[in-house]
């Protein structure tokens, strides 16, 4: 037996419930000297004025030559030391460094956005409002703001493009799936109740026959808060190296209309598609190059390489993100955090310098921010982002009018 292998048995020989686990290809660049480069002591030893060219080479890549957000005039701006801002040869409107972005008219400043921004950057799966709050000593909803800002930039400027080459797909159940029956009760514990026979074995006296199935009448037992976020993964070249790039959408069920959809929005005609063995993948033959399925109840992976292990990876980073730091989302924002997810599997092997610089880039390249511009004044998003078309999104807080809780 290999050193590896005893580490994972008892003293009687059987394998153990739980083995030791493995270091990865991805936790060894993690303990490197390479993942790094960056920390909060060099952001607090910069002035403002080296923030704003930090940023500005981030959004323009100089800080000298950039176009006009006002007319789009590409020239040497003048530069007003005194205010941090430009005023524009063409046109004569001043801009500063987030003009035109979804950081304008932002009251913090920039050296306190970009501490706020390279610690929720640097979370495995994220970071809660709620810590960034406790952590730089501001309101809640400026945190929560700020880290919706930086998810609606990554949605709209990463999880973009269409992929080529081997693609991984699969769908995973996200919220609504037994949130009613845990929340506030008890769970374990107590006297051994009696067992019961199934619902779907009983059947009229009647009736003749085998029993139905236990998945007849699935879609009619769901909670109606349950949704199916889709992943699109493309392989990488470098072998051992993972998926190198992630696109997610989001559906009410993963259906063959909604895998379809989000396949070809995002994955291109000569691709190649692995999935698991949903019939809902059934038609991406003839849409593809090549389709490929692989049994999960028989096995992970085929002999010739057939898996969708790269998606299954990402799903795992979804699930801890959501049900370990944020919590149960509200379906309205649930795609702005699968983007999150996204864009935080795709840089996993940058360092601590480059993700910031790959987040701020992303982030100040989409325009004016569509959905957090005056939120604490009540402008919400009124939509939820879905696949097959948006959808109306009740807000979640208490309805207007509500009696107030009576304390206990």
């Amino acid at each position: 037996m290999a050193a590896a292998d005893t580490q994972d048995v008892d003293a009687t020989g059987k394998r153990k419930l739980f083995p030791i686990r493995r270091r990865t290809g991805t936790a060894a660049f993690h303990l490197s000297k390479a993942a790094v480069d960056f920390g909060n002591e060099d952001i607090e030893r910069m002035t403002e004025l080296e923030v704003v060219q930090y940023l500005a080479r981030a959004r323009w890549g100089s800080t000298k030559e950039m176009p006009c957000p006002h007319c789009s005039t590409v020239e040497k701006h003048y530069w007003h030391a005194g205010t941090m801002r430009w005023k524009c040869k063409g046109c004569g409107s001043r801009f500063s460094v987030t003009s035109g972005t979804v950081f304008a008219d932002q009251k913090l400043s920039l050296k306190k956005i970009l501490k706020i921004a390279f610690d929720w950057a640097n979370g495995a799966s994220g970071k809660p409002a709620l810590q960034l709050r406790r952590n730089w000593n501001v309101a809640y909803h400026t945190a929560f703001t700020l880290a919706h800002k930086l998810r609606e930039g990554l949605l709209r400027g990463h999880n973009v493009g269409v992929l080529c080459g081997v693609q991984e797909m699969d769908g995973m159940d996200v919220n609504g799936r037994r949130y009613k029956e845990k929340r506030n009760r008890p769970q374990g514990g107590g006297p051994a109740k009696t067992p019961t026979i199934p619902k779907e074995f009983l059947k009229a006296p009647e009736q003749a026959g085998p029993p139905d199935p236990p998945k007849r009448g699935k879609a009619e037992r769901q909670h109606p808060d349950r949704r199916i976020l889709i992943v699109l993964r493309q392989r990488g070249k470098t072998k051992g190296k993972g998926a190198s790039a992630t696109r997610i959408g989001i559906a009410i069920t993963e259906s063959g209309a909604a895998v379809t959809a989000l396949a070809t929005q995002y994955a291109s005609a000569e691709s190649i598609i692995m999935s698991d063995e949903d019939t809902s993948y059934s038609g991406f033959k003839d849409i593809f190059s090549d389709h490929r399925s692989v049994a999960h109840s028989r096995t992970f992976s085929l002999p010739d390489g057939t898996n969708n292990n790269q998606a299954e990876s990402f799903n795992a980073r979804m699930r801890r993100g959501v049900e370990g730091i944020y919590l149960c989302p509200s379906n309205k924002y649930l795609k702005d955090y699968g983007a999150e997810q996204a864009w935080r599997e795709d840089v996993r092997r940058l360092s601590t310098g480059e993700k910031l610089k790959h987040l701020f880039a992303t982030a100040l390249s989409v325009g004016p921010s569509l959905w957090w511009v005056g939120y604490i004044h009540g402008h919400h998003r009124t939509e939820e982002l879905l696949i097959n078309g948006n959808r109306h999104a009740e807000p979640r807080g208490k309805k207007r009018g509500a009696p107030a809780r009576l304390p206990r």
